[in-house]
Formats: C-alpha cells, sequence, structure tokens
C-alpha cells in the first residue's frame, strides 16, 4: 500500500530514535578542532527545528561552561557589521544546509572561526544531486572551520522531523562536555534512553484526538526555565505537524503576567512540561489549581528528568501525541500546504557581496 500521507514513514523514523541516539553515545562525540576547544564567545544561529538547538547550545554554554554565547536570527546576518563579530565563533545549526543558514555561513570570514553542526557532508550532498552545498561545505573545511554530523542526512518527504531534532540536542551535549571546564559528564545511554520512553497523558491524547477543535485554534505551554528558552520544537510540532497555530510557550511565572488573563477572556487548554525540580512541583500544582479554578482545562506531561536532559522526554511524549493526531485527521505530510511556493523566503539566500561583512568596515 503506497504511504501516500507519509504517516509508516514518519512512524518508521520515530521507531528509529533509540537505535540512533545509542549509536552516538557509542561511537562518541566528533573529536573537536583546537580552535573551536578555545573558543570563548559564540554567536550561534538556526531556523526550523535547529532554532531549539542553537538556544539549547547557548544555554549548556551560558550555564555549565566557562563560555559565553547569544543566539542570533539567520537574518540578523543580512545586516550586522562585521565589528560585532570580531573575535567570536560562529555556529550554524543546520540538519540540510537550508539555503538560509547560507546567508549565515557566508560570513564566516568575519569571525575568528566557524563551526556548523548538519547531518550533511560534501559526500553526501554531491550524491543528493546538490554540487554548490558540497562546495560550500568543502570551502568551510578548507578554511578551518568544523563540520561536526548528526543523524539524519535527508531526512525529506515529509515536512515535519522526528530524528534531526532528538540527534541535535545528544550532539550539543556532546560537543560541550568536552570543554574543560563543563559542568556535566558526558551524556550516557542510562541518561537518555529511558527518557525515549516518555509518554503524553492518556486525557490529553484522548482530547486530542476527539475534540480537536478545542486544540487547533491555538493553546498554551507552560514550563520552567531553562526549557522554555529552547521549547521552539516542541511548539512547532503542532504547527508542522498538524498545521495548527503553534502553542504560546510561556515560562510559569511569566504565564500569571498576561496569558492567564487572555485565556480568561478567550478560553483555551494548557499544556504543562514538568521536569523532577522540587520547586518545579509547587508550581505545577499551584498552575493546574490556578487553571482549574477558572474552568479552563490543564494536562502535564512529566518527565523524571533535570533540565540538562528533560527536552528528550518531551520530545517523545509529544511525538507520541501528534502522530496518531495526523492519522485521525489524515493529515498530508507529503504534499504539505504552501509546498513549493515559500522559495521566495525559504531559498533566500543573498550573494555574498551584498552581505555587510563583505564591505569595507565603517
Amino acid at each position: 500500500m503506497t504511504d501516500t500521507l507519509g504517516h509508516s514513514l514518519l512512524e518508521k523514523r520515530i521507531s528509529q530514535i533509540p537505535g540512533v541516539l545509542e549509536d552516538m553515545i557509542s561511537r562518541g562525540p566528533c573529536r573537536l578542532k583546537p580552535a573551536s576547544l578555545q573558543s570563548t564567545r559564540f554567536v550561534i544561529t538556526g531556523t526550523g527545528s535547529s532554532e531549539a538547538h542553537a538556544r539549547y547550545l547557548s544555554m549548556l554554554l551560558n550555564l555549565y561552561c566557562d563560555r559565553a554565547a547569544t543566539y542570533l536570527p539567520l537574518s540578523g546576518f543580512t545586516t550586522a557589521n562585521r565589528r560585532a563579530f570580531e573575535g567570536k565563533t560562529l555556529v550554524v545549526f543546520s540538519q540540510g544546509v537550508s539555503p538560509n543558514a547560507q546567508i549565515a555561513i557566508n560570513r564566516r570570514e568575519d569571525f575568528q572561526h566557524t563551526i556548523l553542526f548538519t547531518a550533511t557532508s560534501p559526500e553526501t550532498a554531491l550524491k543528493a544531486g546538490k554540487p554548490d552545498r558540497a562546495r560550500l561545505l568543502q570551502l568551510l573545511l578548507d578554511d578551518g572551520g568544523d563540520l561536526i554530523e548528526f543523524p539524519l542526512a535527508e531526512e525529506y518527504t515529509t515536512l515535519i522531523r522526528f530524528v534531526g531534532p532528538m540527534a541535535g540536542y545528544l550532539t550539543a551535549l556532546q560537543f560541550v562536555a568536552q570543554f574543560p571546564a563543563c559542568r556535566f559528564p558526558m551524556p550516557t545511554s542510562a541518561q537518555i534512553l529511558p527518557l525515549l520512553g516518555a509518554s503524553p497523558p492518556s486525557d490529553l491524547v484522548e482530547d486530542m484526538l476527539t475534540t480537536p477543535g478545542t486544540f487547533s485554534q491555538g493553546f498554551n505551554l507552560v514550563t520552567a526555565a531553562p526549557i522554555s528558552d529552547f521549547a521552539q520544537n516542541l511548539a512547532c510540532k503542532f504547527m508542522e505537524g498538524l498545521y495548527w497555530p503553534c502553542p504560546l510557550i510561556s515560562d510559569f511565572l511569566q504565564f500569571a503576567h498576561g496569558p492567564f488573563q487572555q485565556m480568561n477572556a478567550h478560553p483555551k487548554p494548557v499544556v504543562i512540561l514538568q521536569g523532577n525540580n522540587p520547586m518545579e512541583a509547587e508550581m505545577v500544582q499551584r498552575s493546574v489549581s490556578m487553571l482549574r479554578d477558572v474552568g479552563l482545562g490543564a494536562y502535564v506531561i512529566h518527565t523524571d528528568a533535570p533540565p540538562l536532559y528533560s527536552i528528550f522526554g518531551f520530545e517523545a511524549a509529544l511525538n507520541r501525541l501528534i502522530l496518531p493526531a495526523m492519522k485521525r485527521m489524515q493529515i498530508n505530510q507529503v504534499q504539505w500546504p504552501g509546498k513549493g511556493r515559500d522559495d521566495l523566503l525559504y531559498g533566500f539566500c543573498p550573494d555574498p557581496v551584498r552581505l555587510p561583512g563583505n564591505r569595507p568596515a565603517v
């Protein structure tokens, strides 16, 4: 039977995740070049699911290491002057080295060093019939840049991706664990793989399948920092998987400063993400009580892990929520809305000579 909607392919990809991550842990991290290990200040970028990777890496460097990092959206590389980048290391996350990601890569001469996290290599790009992409990657390597590969190469056909997001988080952990001052050990199978069994609560699954209209006009995701700062891909699963509006992401304490009040005017559900921090448990209890007191729906996805690793559990739980919903609603993941009509922005990558870093500094 032909998999015209892409559901069987997505089911297969989800089933690959434990083996992919276990293999990555067994092989260990890509060995970093001295220039990468000597970097102290980072400008990190990525879009789509790669935005979550970029923000996650920024958090790891800032909170668990003696390095400084900031996230900059890709459009920032079309305007920032080279002086903003002097002495810093550029880090780009892009699973397939999209045209937009190439905007940042083309600014690499303005940086002290460049690191690209990707599932693509010069060889795989050539095999895929993308010689321009292969040439760019080889130039990056010839310039002394670091290319750090993670699965899954050519994770296309469907709009949503499942393997690359998980592998990207693990690669970020393995990257930072190599710095001498890192305050967490190299991730192990015992820390990561059990989290892949996380599931959403049964009431959330039932309500999303039987009354999808309650969620399809938007809902709220509430969690604690630092998860709230790199939960973008969790929210995007609903946009890319079901074509719903992205849920608003709020920190627990931010939630009481506007989102809660707006929800009283326009009721919508709340999905709460809870890790294993004791104070987090109290904030979940307070949030659920506050919501139910005004008649609003609240669902809690619990992952027994610290913020360093809990993202793997939340990813797994939402994958198990999204796929059945796709099947129930017969969502077409192969011929998605707007397919082939996004190139004015998705394909945007100005010629390097037009970028500010390639003009005389002022």
